[in-house]
């Protein structure tokens, strides 16, 4: 017991450290940044969180740090131990006074952490701030394309405004014109119903829940996306899927993040397949979300850390957007994968247990 819960609190150490470096680089606008703690008996530093590329791995006692140059070395004392925060902006150049002011508050923050032992606490409040940072950069990517979604039906209602004074006589026209305008109504409080629904921030509220409508309001939402990134996107759902309980806007967020990543992977070369099925394990019944994508596929070298946090491929990102995924499918009870397609790409799968019981949702 002793060793899992050492295992525990070192894992939920590793992951607060990669928190606030995150937390740090976004505020900061910084290049590179690297957390070391105190690790070894002889005083030796070891990487424990980084962002950027070229990171040293290990210090030892009065080594000045390599891979420099550096804007700035902020050293962290506790009764838990030392360690230093090294943070850079592009060529080195230094902090202004009130950013390095903010980066020493943190360094501060943290040591007190660990001295006071609230770090599990904080670390769920960052995993939320992440959580949510990660579905306002969603929110903002989709803004532009709902836009355009909403526009054009109004142009139609309003054309048929514009026509109707002279041909209010006409019949076939009126019905035409009421029909057109209800149908175009509805497509957009349809569209503005998934796009609230997916960016209130709610608290975390389990009930049993139809997976096919949640997919099926993912799949409208990035409609437009899709195809401005010159793909579509096919859904074919499961008709008789058992039902799962889980909270609907953390399963959305998951959805959203894995079928916007199959739309940005595919580009023009073929469609983003997303279908749910259901797969039994003995016992167990499981309800499936599989999102296929057409693009290059992922490097064998890649596969083992694509769920790793701050791992990314992509020229822009924090490669936050899988890890937050799994670690909310993983507090639901469920699990990912991932695997290469026969004919190119890679097949994303969601595994949530039918009706099943979530762990520490709400903690999450």
């Amino acid at each position: 017991m002793e060793e899992v819960e050492r295992a525990k609190g070192e894992t939920e150490r590793a992951e607060f450290a990669g928190t606030l470096v995150t937390l740090l680089t976004r505020a900061l606008h910084l290049e590179r940044a690297v957390l070391l703690v105190e690790e070894a008996p002889d005083g030796t530093l070891v990487a424990v969180a980084r962002h950027g590329a070229g990171q040293i791995e290990r210090l030892q006692p009065g080594e000045p740090p390599g891979d420099g140059p550096w804007s700035a070395a902020i050293p962290l004392r506790s009764s838990a131990g030392t360690g230093l925060l090294l943070v850079a902006r592009a060529g080195g150049a230094p902090l202004a006074p009130r950013d390095l002011a903010l980066a020493q508050r943190l360094a501060e923050g943290a040591a007190r952490l660990a001295e006071h032992g609230r770090m599990a606490a904080d670390l769920a409040r960052s995993r939320e701030l992440l959580a949510r940072a990660d579905r306002l950069s969603a929110l903002g990517m989709l803004a532009a394309g709902v836009a355009h979604e909403i526009r054009n039906p109004l142009v139609s209602v309003r054309t048929f405004i514009q026509l109707l004074p002279e041909r209010m006589s006409d019949e076939e026209f009126r019905t035409r014109f009421r029909d057109l305008a209800l149908a175009e109504i509805e497509r957009i409080c349809g569209l503005i119903n998934d796009l609230l629904a997916f960016s209130r921030p709610a608290p975390a509220h389990l009930d049993a829940t139809d997976l096919n409508d949640l997919v099926s309001s993912i799949v409208r939402l990035l409609d437009a996306e899709a195809r401005k990134n010159g793909t579509t996107v096919v859904y074919t759902e499961h008709p008789a899927l058992p039902r799962v309980v889980v909270d609907q806007a953390q399963i959305k967020q998951v959805l959203m993040n894995v079928v916007l990543n199959a739309i940005e992977a595919s580009e023009r070369r073929g469609p983003v397949e997303v279908r749910t099925r259901q797969e039994r394990r003995g016992p167990e019944v499981w309800c499936v979300v599989e999102v296929a994508d057409a693009g290059t596929g992922i490097q064998p070298e890649h596969r083992e850390h694509i769920f790793d946090p701050f791992f990314t491929t992509k020229d822009r990102g924090s490669g936050l957007g899988l890890f937050i995924a799994q670690g909310i499918v993983t507090q639901h009870g469920g699990y990912m994968r991932t695997a290469a397609r026969g004919t190119g790409g890679t097949l994303f799968s969601i595994h949530l247990p039918a009706r099943g019981r979530p762990r520490d949702v709400d903690a999450h």
